[in-house]
């Protein structure tokens, strides 16, 4: 299974877009700058899924969607 999740940091309100194989509430991420946040404020996050599937396809579709509604690429606001 394949999951799609966006990770909000509670205290900060940065966010994170990832995908994972493993569970993904005890999946912290991946992203190098995400780590170092982890490392420096706590993982203290809510985790929600975008999507569950088996197509990887659809999580590639999606995740591109997702990017472009909210414009992780350029926006402060999220970590990739």
């Amino acid at each position: 299974m394949f999951y799609l999740y966006v990770k909000t940091h509670a205290i900060t309100g940065l966010k994170y877009l990832g995908r994972t194989i493993q569970n993904p509430y005890s999946y912290q991420g991946s992203g190098k700058y995400w780590k170092a946040h982890i490392k420096k404020h706590g993982y203290n996050v809510h985790t929600q899924i975008l999507l569950a599937t088996t197509d990887k396809q659809e999580l590639k579709e999606t995740g591109l969607f997702f990017s472009k509604l909210w414009g992780i690429v350029l926006s402060k606001e999220w970590q990739i």
